[in-house]
């Protein structure tokens, strides 16, 4: 595995633990919770998947902008939902038994 294929799955495994964070912090866990979540998230993946794909897969050098571009698209949703879930995290006190 080169390293883009390592980043991209370190990039998209940072998004799904801070959509986790954030599930696990709504009082009412719903089935349809869940799925919003996991529906954003494939929202996400999806297309830094396909445009690493297409990438590995051709033959001849290219400008990686679109690569660079969908990294950082993923990167500043995985900040700010990261900061959510601190947020989260941080107003919800004493009452959570694993704070």
């Amino acid at each position: 595995m080169n390293i883009v294929g390592i980043i991209t799955f370190l990039s998209l495994s940072l998004l799904l633990m801070s959509l986790l964070l954030i599930y696990s912090k709504f009082h009412h866990q719903t089935p349809g919770k869940l799925a919003a979540i996991i529906v954003f998230f494939l929202l996400n993946a999806v297309p830094l998947v396909y445009i690493v794909y297409t990438e590995q897969s051709m033959n001849y050098a290219s400008n990686s902008f679109t690569l660079g571009s969908a990294f950082m698209i993923v990167w500043l949703v995985t900040a700010v939902i990261m900061f959510i879930g601190i947020l989260f995290r941080a107003r919800s006190g004493n009452e959570d038994p694993y704070y």
